[in-house]
């Protein structure tokens, strides 16, 4: 009886432990998040390139359907271009530079991680000069490295505001679900 609860009591104990870490590393996580988009409003460029991998970092972005269509249509196929492009958080962060005033919101945060990798899901709109430029759905994958998370790769649907408007949130939340 006494090893039933013994063991009992150990389970529980590794269960709580390992329940903790995970709030933990959440926090640190949504921790990375809030200063990914601190730092894209003060345009700081130390503390946004410390949120990354020091190594190859995948940075891409995809045209929705409908937004690529209606490039497309304004432009002409050659002029509208690739319905993706990729660059690097570095570049991204230069062209912040372009506007006096930058914000990168997120909403719908969901974060699944094992203590080790980390892949974070959102929704997020882009506003430069106090107007949304883009929104969509963003996707960030991160690995814990020496003991801190780095982001290793940002990927992203774009949607030009200039075509469509962004969803109000309960809007977004139904179309979710369908």
């Amino acid at each position: 009886m006494k090893k039933i609860s013994l063991l009992s009591f150990i389970v529980l104990t590794i269960m709580q432990c390992y329940g903790q870490q995970k709030q933990d590393d959440n926090k640190k996580i949504l921790a990375i998040i809030d200063s990914y988009s601190k730092s894209v409003i003060e345009k700081d460029s130390i503390t946004f390139y410390s949120l990354f991998n020091d190594d190859h970092v995948v940075w891409c972005a995809a045209y929705k359907d409908r937004t690529q269509a209606r490039e497309i249509q304004a432009k002409g196929e050659a002029k509208a271009g690739s319905s993706y492009f990729s660059g690097s958080y570095k570049g991204f962060l230069r062209g912040l530079f372009r506007h006096k005033t930058t914000e990168d919101k997120f909403d719908t945060i969901k974060i699944v991680q094992d203590g080790t990798v980390a892949s974070v899901t959102m929704d997020y709109s882009f506003w430069a000069d106090n107007e949304m430029t883009n929104w969509g759905s963003k996707y960030l994958n991160l690995i814990k490295k020496e003991g801190k998370w780095k982001i290793t790769s940002v990927i992203y649907s774009l949607e030009l505001v200039k075509y469509f408007k962004q969803p109000e949130r309960k809007t977004k939340k139904q179309a979710k679900n369908i």
